[in-house]
């Protein structure tokens, strides 16, 4: 599967200077908010929908629960519209970057989901 996966177009975007993370998941399952370095990630098969609040605005969420919890209970009450998060659907084939120290999560939205993540190290290196 990797030796066809071609690297996002970034100047640190090398297999020697970046981390590649390949998921699978079904439907309603996802990631819980968190934040790390900059990178990409692609969906390959089925729908992830992807929420993101930059670094100065971090989301109000329990560890203990899930995504898709924040998502039914937390997301449904947010009134203002400067306090909703950014988001998207990826589709098969499409791509998001995520910029350094976004909060973000994620939910898969068919029967089965696959994806590959790109973490690099621009955010590590001068002049960017």
């Amino acid at each position: 599967l990797l030796s066809n996966f071609e690297l996002p177009p970034c100047q640190t975007c090398t297999s020697d200077l970046s981390a590649l993370a390949f998921g699978i998941g079904n439907k309603g399952s996802g990631v819980q908010w968190h934040v790390h370095g900059p990178g990409f990630s692609e969906a390959i098969h089925g729908r992830k929908h992807w929420i993101l609040y930059p670094p100065e605005k971090r989301p109000t969420y329990d560890p203990d629960f899930t995504s898709r919890y924040w998502m039914e209970e937390v997301y449904t009450t947010i009134k203002k519209e400067h306090e909703m998060p950014w988001e998207c659907t990826l589709n098969p084939g499409d791509m998001i970057y995520f910029p350094d120290h976004w909060h973000h999560a994620t939910i898969n939205l068919d029967p089965y989901t696959a994806f590959v993540s790109t973490f690099t190290t621009e955010h590590l290196k001068s002049g960017f």
